[in-house]
C-alpha cells in the first residue's frame, strides 16, 4: 500500500477537541503537496498540491470531513466559532505554503473555494443521522 510521506512539519493548533497539522508532503505519486492533517492521521483533510500547469489544485477529504462533524458534540453556536480559528489557520497556513513549496504557481485559495463554503455549512449545521424507530427494534431485540 503506497503512503503519503510527511516531509515538514510547519505548524500545528488544537481546534476545538481536533488538533491540526500542517505538512509538506509528497502524496502517493510522489507529487510535492502541502496540507492539514487531523489528529496527525495519515491524510490530510485539506491539501494544495502542483498541478502539471503552473498552478495548485485543492482538494478535500469528503470522509475525514463527515468523520469530524460526527465526532463533534460542540452547538451550533461553538462550531461557527471553531470553523472560523480553523479558517484562520487554514488561510495562515496556506500563506506559510505560498512561500515555502509553490513560489512560482499560481494558487487556488481555501477562500477563492465554493467547496469550503458548503464544508462550512455542513459541519455547522450537521445533524446526526437518527435511526429509524424499525431499526432501533430491530437493534434492542
Amino acid at each position: 500500500m503506497k503512503m503519503i510521506s510527511k516531509n515538514i512539519l510547519v505548524d500545528s493548533a488544537l481546534i476545538g477537541t481536533i488538533h491540526f497539522y500542517a505538512y509538506v508532503f509528497n502524496n502517493y505519486d510522489g507529487q510535492i503537496g502541502f496540507g492539514l492533517f487531523t489528529n496527525d492521521g495519515p491524510k490530510p483533510i485539506v491539501y494544495f498540491l502542483r498541478s502539471k500547469t503552473s498552478r495548485t489544485t485543492l482538494h478535500f477529504d469528503d470522509e475525514i470531513i463527515f468523520w469530524l462533524c460526527d465526532q463533534s458534540e460542540f452547538t451550533t453556536q461553538e462550531r461557527r466559532h471553531l470553523f472560523k480559528e480553523f479558517l484562520d489557520f487554514a488561510i495562515r497556513m496556506e500563506r506559510k505554503a505560498a512561500e515555502m513549496i509553490f513560489k512560482d504557481v499560481k494558487m487556488t485559495t481555501l477562500s477563492d473555494s465554493r467547496e469550503i463554503i458548503k464544508y462550512k455549512r455542513l459541519y455547522i449545521h450537521y445533524q446526526r443521522p437518527s435511526i429509524s424507530p424499525t431499526v432501533r427494534l430491530t437493534m434492542e431485540n
